[in-house]
């Protein structure tokens, strides 16, 4: 996404409410954990972060979420280096991921959410000068199609933002796993367009959405089985996006040497 197209979500919030602590990004298992209300400096205090190499090689494996969103124009800027430098993005259990914080759980290449972890989303809150804007306008229209559009283009199926557009701001529809698996979305928001077809090609079929989706209960030797099925996937999927993190390098270092990236 171009700088011009940064600059028209300026002002627009997706949190009805704002908290004034910004968030915290700090090294987390193998990965980086952002966690907290996303604010005005936090792309560039990530950009700081992860300019260290140790905590490159974290933010390129896994980032982790638990947020409940934030400023939109910080979170589109952290979703774009996200999406270039080929992170997996988690949901822990006990963590969410709601309203802004969800556009980065969709900008990682691989996307996982825990039995425990919640995602979220609902209508955009849009703010200018610190005053709500009309939601019939023409402008609020307008600004709520950008978003949109920004969203699609990550993959978010229509479905949910069907969903976000029904929910009230001051609500949230939760988004849970069984759910994705009943509306037959679970593999489309699990991995980005293109990756699960050469996961799959690499790897073999995607075994986790199918068993997910079976109304049929496991015995315990078939859930074994399936267990170690998922765990040699993703294992195999992994080395997979790790090659091509490998291609996409000079355009992350590229990112990170942003002339504005510090301010």
């Amino acid at each position: 996404m171009s700088r011009a197209a940064f600059a028209l979500f300026a002002s627009v919030l997706l949190n009805a409410v704002m908290p004034a602590t910004a968030a915290d990004i700090v090294a987390h298992r193998q990965g980086v954990l952002i966690q907290g209300s996303i604010q005005k400096g936090d792309y560039a205090r990530i950009v700081q972060f992860v300019r260290h190499p140790d905590n490159f090689g974290r933010f390129a494996r896994s980032v982790f979420l638990d947020s409940p969103g934030g400023d939109l124009v910080e979170t589109v800027k952290i979703a774009h280096l996200l999406e270039q430098s080929y992170a997996a993005t988690h949901v822990e259990p006990g963590a969410r991921c709601y309203s802004a914080c969800f556009i980065l759980w969709m900008s990682g290449v691989s996307r996982n959410v825990s039995q425990g972890g919640t995602l979220g989303v609902h209508r955009i809150h849009v703010k200018v000068d610190g005053q709500p804007m009309d939601p019939g306008s023409e402008r609020f229209a307008s600004i709520a199609r950008r978003v949109e559009y920004y969203m699609a283009g990550l993959g978010t199926p229509r479905t949910i933002l069907d969903k976000m557009n029904a929910t009230a701001s001051a609500s949230m529809f939760v988004i849970s796993p069984r759910w994705l698996a009943e509306q037959r979305l679970l593999a489309a928001v699990s991995y980005r367009r293109g990756f699960i077809d050469a996961a799959q090609t690499q790897c073999g079929p995607e075994p986790y959405a199918a068993a997910v989706s079976a109304t049929a209960a496991m015995s315990d030797d078939e859930a074994r089985r399936w267990t170690s099925a998922v765990r040699n996937w993703i294992h195999c999927a992994d080395g997979v996006r790790a090659s091509s993190q490998q291609l996409d390098g000079v355009r992350i270092a590229a990112l990170l040497d942003e002339p504005d990236a510090s301010h």
